[in-house]
């Protein structure tokens, strides 16, 4: 009995020697790779054994999940992937950098979609995990959907200034790339990028609204806004009809602010200062990315076409408050505002 016993005791230590010799990630031929050490509820939201209360639990310190998933967890000794179910979680190296692998390269090819984010960070993204959420960062009122998160400079204010290019979707810088072009000249002509952007874009409340994101990557213009859709010439001139932008030729045309527009005598009370039956600009298309595009002269003629010629220092005469006697603008806001700026009064175009 006892050399039974003293064989028994051998094969069992000889056993337990073996197995703690075996490499884990290379279990014994004939043992299935599919059972699974998570609790049976392991998927199930609704259930307390939920891998993402898990997390919580752990401060979203997903470690623990390296051992059987792989350091980059996308597969390790159980060949299943994290990111099969969860496309950008857990975060991988980089999330919080500017390189190939960060959360804004991933946000942009999932076409700007921040549902995924509030999963874990909550709708208004102040979930801390692990030691920060997203406003640790993004800390304007609308978090992560601020309008200069994507485009413009990356400040920590909510002001419409900041989220005109530069920079654009892509970083670009360079006025000679479209994406950039004329937004600075035209916010410092308007003074102001709350009175510019609505000139020639749909301006969206939120981050959500229709047309905004609509996955082609460009902005489209729309000369809707209260001076771009100016009307004249008695109705004759509608650029919120004609006025567009091309993408293709980088320009804007027909709109009333490079000179779509029409003065009639029949219809000015200043009448002896025509030359012709009506006062116009030139209809211009300056190129979007060109910065001498839009030269004092190109919008309209000096002086414009059907009106008494004049050398360029007698414009003050007439209009003093708008321009001084060496033809320098002194008034940019009564400068192509959409109204008539005659012996110091202001009449609307007609």
């Amino acid at each position: 009995m006892k050399s039974y016993s003293t064989i028994m005791i051998f094969l069992i230590v000889g056993s337990l020697a073996l197995s703690s010799c075996s490499d884990p990630k290379d279990p014994p031929l004939g043992v299935s790779s599919s059972v699974s050490v998570h609790p049976a509820a392991w998927i199930q939201k609704s259930s307390s054994e939920f891998h993402g209360a898990a997390l919580e639990s752990s401060n979203y310190d997903a470690a623990s999940c390296q051992q059987c998933h792989g350091n980059n967890y996308d597969g390790g000794l159980v060949d299943v992937s994290c990111y099969t179910c969860h496309s950008n979680f857990p975060h991988p190296a980089g999330w919080t950098g500017l390189g190939d692998a960060s959360h804004s390269k991933y946000i942009q090819a999932n076409n700007y979609d921040f549902r995924s984010c509030k999963s874990c960070h909550g709708e208004d993204y102040s979930a801390v995990k692990v030691d920060n959420s997203c406003r640790t960062c993004h800390t304007n009122e609308a978090g992560p959907e601020a309008c200069n998160t994507c485009h413009g400079v990356f400040a920590a204010a909510d002001e419409l200034g900041n989220a005109v290019p530069p920079a654009g979707l892509n970083n670009e810088t360079d006025p000679s790339d479209p994406a950039i072009g004329a937004h600075q000249p035209h916010i410092a002509f308007f003074g102001s990028a709350e009175a510019a952007c609505q000139e020639c874009h749909i301006v969206p409340a939120t981050m959500t609204d229709i047309g905004h994101i609509d996955g082609d990557g460009q902005a489209e213009a729309v000369f809707n806004g209260p001076l771009g859709s100016t009307v004249s010439e008695n109705g004759a001139r509608q650029p919120s009809q004609t006025g567009a932008y091309s993408g293709q030729t980088l320009t804007c045309e027909n709109t009333y602010c490079h000179g779509n527009w029409g003065l009639l005598k029949s219809s000015s009370s200043n009448d002896f200062i025509y030359a012709a039956d009506k006062i116009e600009g030139n209809n211009a298309s300056p190129n979007w990315t060109d910065p001498n595009a839009a030269a004092c002269g190109t919008c309209h003629d000096l002086p414009p076409k059907g009106h008494t010629p004049f050398g360029v220092q007698a414009c003050s005469n007439c209009h003093s408050s708008v321009i001084d006697r060496a033809g320098n603008i002194i008034d940019a806001s009564k400068h192509v505002n959409g109204k008539i700026n005659v012996f110091g009064q202001e009449v609307p175009m007609f």
